[in-house]
């Protein structure tokens, strides 16, 4: 059985909660490694797709199972490598896959345009960002930046099936991911 640890995304001196309502189904949404890893150890906070969401709230973060030879070829690189180094997870052999690895919130959708990377990388230079965002996403004009927080990673990993899009959690695994002990 898993739980969820201490905030991993923007440091904060607030008390965390458990972001999930109890009243509503658990989502999910499938990422390719090493993405799904950056956004549980807070490297990454904002998950760009090319398509934009109504959803707002919490989610949770699946790690796909497969894991393209592309994909696993940029954990070797910077600044991939270090910051999943500085995560605890030594090569791509050590990501998890097929498994819920995080619950975030999503606070809000980023429309890109021109100057989107621009701007993500002066953030980041303020230390509104983590260092690296601009390099974990692409921000190309007419795509979409879903803007997370309240990031709780989950250990161990909740293993499950994943699908595309938002998805709603199996029942036993939305019952995982709900128990006190991921509440940290």
């Amino acid at each position: 059985e898993g739980r969820l640890t201490g905030r991993s995304s923007r440091p904060t001196t607030a008390p965390s909660r458990f972001p999930i309502d109890e009243e509503r189904h658990v989502k999910g949404l499938t990422m390719t490694q090493p993405w799904a890893t950056l956004v549980a150890i807070g490297a990454n906070v904002i998950e760009t797709r090319d398509w934009p969401t109504k959803h707002r709230g919490p989610f949770a973060i699946h790690a796909a199972k497969g894991f393209p030879a592309d994909a696993r070829a940029l954990c070797r690189t910077q600044p991939f490598r270090a910051a999943l180094a500085a995560g605890g997870y030594a090569s791509a052999d050590d990501l998890p896959r097929g498994a819920i690895v995080a619950v975030v919130e999503l606070k809000s959708l980023l429309a890109c345009g021109p100057s989107t990377l621009r701007d993500i990388r002066a953030r980041s230079r303020r230390g509104e960002l983590p260092p690296h965002e601009a390099d974990f996403g692409d921000f190309s004009d007419g795509r979409y930046g879903f803007v997370l927080d309240d990031v709780r990673r989950v250990e161990p990993p909740v293993p499950a099936r994943g699908m595309l899009g938002f998805w709603d959690l199996p029942p036993d695994v939305e019952a995982l991911v709900r128990a006190p002990s991921f509440r940290g």
